[in-house]
């Protein structure tokens, strides 16, 4: 038996939402290793160097999520 069944005469109402969403989606530059490879190239940020430039990113999608 549900909760709000058994209290149904003391309950006035009820709240719904979700407790996760997932959100998927992509960027069509960048979806592809070329395409992320120019815009690096293109803001002169080197391959290897991609860690450090994308973690402050991560964080702030991490912190805003």
């Amino acid at each position: 038996m549900l909760l709000t069944d058994k209290y149904a005469d003391k309950i006035y109402g009820t709240i719904t939402c979700y407790d996760r969403m997932i959100i998927q989606g992509y960027l069509p530059g960048w979806s592809h290793a070329e395409g992320m490879t120019g815009y690096l190239k293109a803001n002169n940020i080197r391959i290897f160097d991609f860690s450090n430039f994308s973690q402050p990113l991560t964080e702030q999608v991490r912190t805003n999520a």
